[in-house]
């Protein structure tokens, strides 16, 4: 059940519960009121804590072939060959890939949607296939995740044969996983060693997958759709291949959204016209790292993790995908020199980056934000309650930043 394909085939011998599920924890789960964000009255709808499970994501191969290698990748003062083997090398080349001792990495099969911001396969391709060579002047191209955590395409028969079998609180889990990745190999752990254009590339080719995954969907009658679009930098944080990478969960379950986004959509709700981040001044200026025409960079009050950013567009946007050129071309020049300023002062390169954005469909006044989180161990109270416990004073934090990327802010041609 690879590239998120359930069919006839790849079921036998298997049951209802070998397939990718989605449950809502009915502990924390409440029903939403489809006035609240003009949300269509069609399923009732929920908001609360649930669990996407799915055997497949189990079977995702393993970035690293040796200790050494991956203390290699740990060190950002080596420069990395862009003739690296990894998984995504044989999707690069069109061909099976082995690594020095005649393992094979990859066999290149696969589902392109975008190869930079030219569409290619459709998302609802129900066969993938091996490519030509990808050229080099292609920068970035976005994939189906061969190991998803959702079902893409269902045979109808076998989707009957599931679900008359899950009890009522279990459902098959719907939608589309991306990967987006860089044509050639650059480190993720290492941003000072990843061209800027790289960088903007991979979120124009994430930008041009998700507006066609959802007009696909659209047409095929989804609607109300959460997407999620995320980097996991490093082994601690989710980050399972060493090159470059970025991901984007597009939710077709059209069931509702987490707590958190609930927080958030109520939390502008009641804001109206007077949108915090239009305003705010983030503390006096205290908490703000870097201000540029497009982007303001601070270190959020209430932080997640010690050091936890947050990061705007200065216009009011409420999707990633309503990012212009410009404004990504900007987010990634500051991208690189906020996390090469946090390798200097030796904040865990381990990190999430993620992009909190108004679902599709949903009437909201939402403005796009996003988090970058460095991993840290955290405490039980804290899993208890959406709650954190800092050691660092925000304020503080966003001083140390400051001073650590200054030198590279001046040599910035903005």
């Amino acid at each position: 059940m690879e590239w998120g394909i359930i069919s006839k085939e790849n079921f036998v011998g298997k049951t209802s519960y070998d397939v990718p599920i989605k449950r809502w924890d009915p502990l924390s789960t409440v029903t939403i009121r489809t006035e609240d964000f003009g949300l269509r009255k069609e399923r009732i709808k929920f908001y609360g804590h649930y669990a996407y499970i799915s055997p497949i994501r189990g079977k995702r191969p393993k970035g690293f072939t040796s200790i050494e290698e991956k203390k290699q990748f740990y060190d950002c003062s080596k420069k990395i060959s862009l003739q690296h083997k990894d998984v995504f090398t044989a999707i690069t080349e069109g061909k099976p890939i082995y690594d020095d001792r005649g393992k094979q990495l990859g066999d290149g099969f696969t589902m392109i949607i975008a190869e930079d911001e030219k569409r290619k396969d459709n998302p609802f391709l129900e066969i993938p296939h091996r490519n030509q060579r990808i050229s080099e002047d292609c920068k970035a191209l976005t994939l189906i995740n061969r190991y998803p955590s959702m079902a893409r395409i269902v045979d109808p028969d076998i989707e009957k044969l599931i679900t008359d079998k899950l009890p009522l609180h279990i459902k098959l889990s719907r939608g589309i996983n991306l990967v987006t990745i860089s044509r050639n190999f650059y480190p993720s752990l290492c941003f000072n060693l990843i061209p800027e254009d790289i960088l903007a590339s991979i979120f124009l080719s994430m930008k041009a997958a998700i507006l066609y995954c959802i007009e696909e969907a659209i047409e095929r009658d989804f609607y109300d759709i959460p997407i999620s679009p995320f980097f996991n930098i490093g082994l601690k944080v989710g980050g399972s291949q060493p090159r470059i990478h970025s991901q984007v969960y597009i939710d077709l379950n059209m069931d509702g959204h987490g707590s958190r986004l609930e927080g958030h959509l109520e939390a502008f709700k009641e804001m109206g016209d007077n949108c915090h981040l239009c305003q705010t001044s983030h503390g006096d200026s205290d908490r703000i790292i870097i201000k540029t025409k497009f982007w303001t960079f601070f270190t959020t009050g209430s932080p997640v993790r010690n050091y936890h950013i947050r990061f705007h567009p200065n216009e009011h946007l409420r999707r990633f995908s309503q990012l212009k050129v410009n404004q990504i071309n900007d987010l990634a020049k500051i991208l690189k020199v906020i996390l090469q300023g946090m390798d200097d002062i030796s904040i865990d390169k381990n990190r999430n980056i993620l992009f909190n954005c108004c679902p599709y469909h949903y009437d909201a006044n939402f403005h796009l934000f996003g988090d970058i989180i460095p991993h840290e161990i955290i405490g039980g109270a804290e899993m208890v309650d959406d709650m954190r416990v800092a050691r660092k004073l925000p304020h503080i934090a966003a001083s140390e930043i400051r001073n650590s990327i200054e030198k590279y802010v001046n040599e910035i041609e903005w």
